[in-house]
């Protein structure tokens, strides 16, 4: 592996504890002390940890500071991010809903899992796109 895969692979490792963390935090909190169903704390925290992403992924781990194809890479970004998402809920209502796991061990299980499908899709997305 190259020097460059493997900053990129370690700022992807610390920019997804920040997504993580967006992620977690109203999830927990939500679920844990306001009474919220899992699920729609889900869906906030997926948003919340979105945005995150999107910023930290293009100007820091994949360092796209182009704004040339900003549009298309929000586009692409927003429907891979709400697959994702999609996916979340789904694996979540199998993990919690039919199989009983706790819901947060099964957070962590389904995060694990998307954290690779990821960091693959959002390489492809920010991309260098010079020729």
């Amino acid at each position: 592996m190259s020097r460059i895969a493997l900053r990129r692979v370690a700022r992807f490792m610390v920019s997804g504890g920040a997504v993580l963390a967006a992620y977690y935090a109203p999830y927990y909190l939500l679920t844990e002390f306001c009474g919220v169903w899992y699920l729609v704390s889900s869906v906030v925290g997926s948003i919340t940890s979105s945005v995150t992403n999107f910023i930290l992924q293009k100007f820091w781990t994949f360092e796209n500071k182009s704004g040339a194809k900003m549009r298309q890479q929000v586009i692409e970004f927003t429907l891979v991010s709400i697959g994702i998402a999609a996916a979340n809920s789904g694996m979540l209502y199998i993990l919690v809903g039919k199989l009983h796991l706790q819901y947060l061990l099964a957070q962590m299980v389904v995060s694990g899992i998307l954290c690779i499908a990821s960091y693959f899709i959002l390489g492809w997305i920010f991309r260098d796109h010079t020729p």
